[in-house]
């Protein structure tokens, strides 16, 4: 890579940081549905033309900062490269609800949890189950329930209670909850998986 393309290379990271961070800043300050384009230009000190560069409105740079923190966790906290068992399970339970947890905290008090935040992270937990399940040495013959399906109902169940208990005021712990979720979808995949869920 020659210096020219070194210099773009940094200009477009820095963009790129300056944008998200200005869009989390305010988030903090107003309603998602009021903050405009310029008001995350302005904030970030850079031109509309850049901002439209890289996203196509301001739904697309929440869609990038939501799963790009929920990828982050996910790469710190879980082993690699990770297969479907209960402490994996464990593990991305407790990382949905530390995920929301912090959601909750960066937006403004007023504001409900986007329809696309949520969206965005039951595609990725779905994302992650799936690739697990595909781990698993069985054909798809031999599971009770087609494996798309358990996928989905795991990953809506994770998903549902951990949108629920971060909305609440929580009286369990991250870790207690995770261990509840843990319990119930366990106790039903070992009668869904051939050969058990191994620990």
């Amino acid at each position: 890579m020659d210096e020219h393309s070194k210099n773009i290379d940094r200009r477009i990271k820095r963009s790129l940081r300056l944008l998200k961070q200005s869009f989390l800043e305010l988030m903090k300050e107003k309603k998602f549905a009021s903050i405009t384009i310029q008001d995350i230009t302005d904030r970030a000190d850079v031109n509309r033309s850049t901002f439209y560069a890289h996203f196509s409105d301001k739904y697309a740079l929440l869609d990038l900062i939501i799963r790009e923190h929920f990828q982050n966790l996910l790469t710190s906290k879980l082993p690699q490269p990770a297969n479907l068992r209960k402490r994996n399970l464990r593990i991305l339970i407790q990382i949905v609800l530390e995920h929301f947890e912090k959601i909750h905290k960066l937006c403004h008090p007023s504001e409900t949890m986007s329809p696309l935040i949520k969206q965005a992270i039951q595609e990725e937990i779905a994302a992650i189950l799936l690739s697990w399940f595909k781990q698993v040495p069985i054909t798809e013959a031999e599971w009770q329930v087609p494996v798309k399906t358990t996928v989905l109902m795991i990953s809506w169940a994770i998903f549902g209670v951990a949108i629920e208990w971060s909305q609440e005021k929580q009286t369990f712990s991250t870790e207690q909850m995770a261990n509840q979720i843990l319990t119930v979808i366990t106790n039903g995949m070992a009668g869904l998986t051939p050969n058990g869920l191994l620990e």
